[in-house]
């Protein structure tokens, strides 16, 4: 399924643009699974996926800060995953924002990010 958060063809790294506000074209771009592992197919099967640069996707050796993965604090992963989680509340419930929507959300991804 396409992303709801953004158009891949956009040619654009979601946290360069969103976060960064450089809104210039990349090259290499990385799709992301917002929710990894186990939640890979839910992630696929609502759209819970942005185009990453290869920074701020897997970054380098050492951690990289503003990276996704291969960062110590997941300080990004973890604001990506909220973004996320409001985006799915709006477009697949009713009560967007609310406590049965924040529910309906951790029965399919396993936690409540907000």
């Amino acid at each position: 399924m396409k992303s709801i958060l953004q158009d891949k063809k956009s040619g654009r790294c979601y946290i360069c643009e969103q976060w960064r506000g450089d809104d210039s074209l990349k090259a290499g771009l990385e799709e992301h699974h917002i929710f990894y592992g186990p939640y890979r197919h839910a992630s696929e099967r609502y759209g819970l996926k942005v185009m990453l640069c290869r920074y701020h996707h897997q970054g380098d050796i050492h951690g990289t800060a503003d990276a996704i993965h291969n960062n110590p604090d997941k300080t990004n992963d973890q604001r990506l995953k909220r973004i996320a989680q409001k985006a799915w509340e709006k477009k697949y419930t009713a009560a967007a924002g609310t406590e049965e929507a924040h529910e309906q959300f951790r029965r399919i991804f396993g936690k409540n990010y907000l």
